[in-house]
């Protein structure tokens, strides 16, 4: 397993964290491979009985890693947006989603962007009371991707999740909770602990019905999820087609506020 992502099993319970501290575990496709490996592996292990998705450090994730996206688009060869989403982060989505098992967030520091998204498509989310979360796909030009645009209004609402897809507003872990996107709020200090305590209690419970469960809510809620992000995927390369993902990543390296062109 690739050191980006780290695995450790706590009896019945499987730990996936992301472990890019440094860039506040901003993804790149070395960590997104690595990431829908470990799942793999949890999928097709029966003694796995639930999953805990977190992040080493500061912070849950950062989102994409910018830096990686700039070189990808500026490569001899550039990967399409739609290709990077599809082959990547809908890949993972998918995979939390059809893993008939509990997939829970540990939410620590920022979950932002497309870690967001991610943390959104796990069937729970707890969060240390420091957590932040923001989408900040506004910001830069684009729309909520990694299922973002699908999960966020399940979770949330239609108005609410518009507000929070426009407005790239930070939210505190109870303002999260109070809205729908966490399920439990914990003390930073005991964050670890009590995030394992959470998912021991649903990797207890039986099998079968927790599969058969979450397999229910799928087709109940998410049956066209598939499709979906294909779709999303589509509507991000439109985005990113124009001058305003230029401007909105050269203003985040640099710092400024972008200055978006009227359409």
């Amino acid at each position: 397993m690739s050191e980006v992502v780290l695995t450790e099993r706590h009896g019945n319970v499987l730990s996936i964290r992301l472990n890019r501290p440094d860039k506040l575990n901003a993804l790149n496709d070395e960590m997104t491979e690595a990431l829908i490996a470990a799942l793999e592996e949890a999928k097709a292990d029966s003694a796995i009985r639930a999953i805990v998705f977190g992040g080493v450090g500061r912070g849950f994730s950062a989102g994409q890693d910018l830096e990686a996206f700039v070189r990808m688009q500026t490569a001899t060869e550039p990967v399409s947006v739609a290709d990077h989403l599809k082959r990547g982060y809908n890949v993972v989505v998918t995979q939390i989603r059809t893993i008939e098992k509990p997939v829970i967030a540990a939410l620590n520091g920022i979950a932002a962007g497309v870690g967001l998204s991610l943390a959104l498509a796990c069937d729970l989310r707890i969060a240390a009371d420091d957590a932040v979360l923001t989408l900040g796909f506004s910001k830069i030009g684009l729309i909520p991707d990694g299922g973002a645009s699908l999960m966020l209004p399940i979770l949330a609402g239609l108005g609410r999740g518009l507000e929070l897809a426009w407005s790239s507003d930070k939210l505190d872990a109870h303002e999260a909770q109070r809205i729908g996107l966490v399920n439990k709020v914990v003390p930073a200090a005991s964050f670890e602990a009590e995030t394992l305590a959470y998912a021991q209690k649903f990797a207890s419970i039986s099998p079968v019905a927790v599969g058969l469960t979450k397999h229910a809510f799928n087709r109940s809620m998410l049956p066209h999820l598939k499709a979906w992000l294909g779709e999303e995927a589509d509507l991000q390369q439109e985005a990113s087609q124009g001058p305003d993902l230029r401007e909105g990543v050269q203003a985040f390296l640099q710092k400024r506020k972008p200055e978006f062109a009227a359409r």
